[in-house]
């Protein structure tokens, strides 16, 4: 007997979630796709889908968001997987750690969670598949709008839909889209593992995929305003903008980048301690204190108790993660109205200690 198209449980699609990912996988050019029920769930898909085995090696970048390392170096390390981390800003260092471990997969992400560096994608597909390595690659914080991996080279692209997908901060969920090759994995993964997505929060996704372009092409504007104004002022230690030339990683976002589209975060070094970054967080009037991106609100977060608070102080120094950073997700306020309430909050923490208790994802 043959299968009737159409849909028989849960938990292995619904009409909801089929429409999702059929849009997803318009957006980033891709064959086959699932919906999940969180950003870490997509990526631990991605994984699963590359057929990573007991004793293979997995390459991921230092600059990937703090709980995909976390991912990585317990539940996939526990089952004998080699987790070797890097820098691959750094080009010839990459290609060095392909010749030596010679892994199943590789994990990126398009502009790194807090420091906004960018990869040359391109460049390292092309590197990945000498040695018949497969690429994974974070899109949430460029979307498809800025970037389309797959027509770069990658392999497979993950979203946290969470983010700038759903745009509204009421919905949680994952993406994963990739060629036609991996969709039995996927959908293997996602029967098995049942870490689907509700019905309910693909639709609250897909009703924010119909405001995504206006949304996000606002808030890109109104982070390089913002960056700029804040830059301008001379009030912090400095401004990570992936944009300004003197980004280590100007360059390639200005060959993979669109000029007006540098992404909608920006990120912060008040210069001092811990203190000052929470003395500037009590501080804000306008701006909220929350660990997500991509809502309509401006929102700020602290890297250190947040992100990346399972990391060692030495490795946040390695990833150049200071006690005093601060991340700003960008939202649909106007822009002067952020510049103010961000600059007078710095010149008060720059003067004294507080605290701040926040919320942590």
């Amino acid at each position: 007997a043959g299968e009737v198209p159409g849909f028989s449980y849960a938990r292995h699609g619904n009409p909801n979630v089929e429409a999702l990912v059929d849009a997803m996988k318009e957006l980033e050019e891709a064959q086959t796709g699932i919906a999940t029920a969180s950003g870490m769930a997509a990526i631990d898909a991605a994984l699963y889908a590359t057929g990573v085995r007991p004793g293979d090696t997995v390459l991921v970048s230092q600059d990937v968001y703090g709980a995909s390392l976390n991912l990585l170096g317990t539940i996939w390390a526990e089952s004998e997987i080699q987790v070797v981390v890097g820098d691959f800003t750094d080009l010839t260092r990459f290609e060095s750690l392909l010749q030596k471990h010679k892994p199943t997969s590789i994990l990126i992400e398009t502009l790194s969670n807090p420091l906004l560096k960018i990869l040359d994608v391109p460049r390292i597909a092309e590197l990945a598949h000498t040695v018949e390595a497969q690429l994974i690659v974070d899109n949430t914080f460029t979307t498809p709008l800025i970037m389309q991996p797959l027509t770069l080279g990658a392999d497979i692209v993950v979203h946290s839909a969470t983010k700038y997908l759903g745009g509204h901060g009421d919905a949680m969920g994952g993406i994963v889209v990739a060629r036609e090759d991996y969709h039995d994995r996927l959908h293997q993964y996602l029967k098995l593992r049942g870490a689907v997505l509700g019905p309910f929060e693909a639709w609250l996704i897909h009703r924010g995929l119909r405001t995504l372009g206006v949304r996000f092409e606002k808030q890109c504007q109104n982070a390089a305003i913002i960056a700029e104004a804040l830059r301008t002022s001379q009030i912090f230690e400095r401004v990570f903008y992936p944009l300004f030339s003197d980004h280590p990683t100007y360059s390639v976002a200005q060959r993979l980048l669109a000029p007006a589209l540098g992404g909608a975060v920006v990120t912060l070094d008040l210069g001092g301690s811990q203190a000052t970054a929470f003395r500037f967080l009590n501080e804000l009037q306008l701006v909220g204190s929350a660990t997500t991106v991509g809502d309509i609100y401006t929102l700020c977060l602290y890297p250190v108790i947040a992100s990346h608070r399972n990391q060692s102080p030495e490795e946040r120094q390695t990833m150049g993660i200071t006690d005093s950073m601060v991340r700003v997700s960008v939202g649909l306020e106007d822009p002067d109205d952020v510049i103010s309430d961000l600059i007078q909050a710095a010149k008060i923490a720059r003067r004294k200690d507080g605290s701040v208790v926040m919320q942590q994802d």
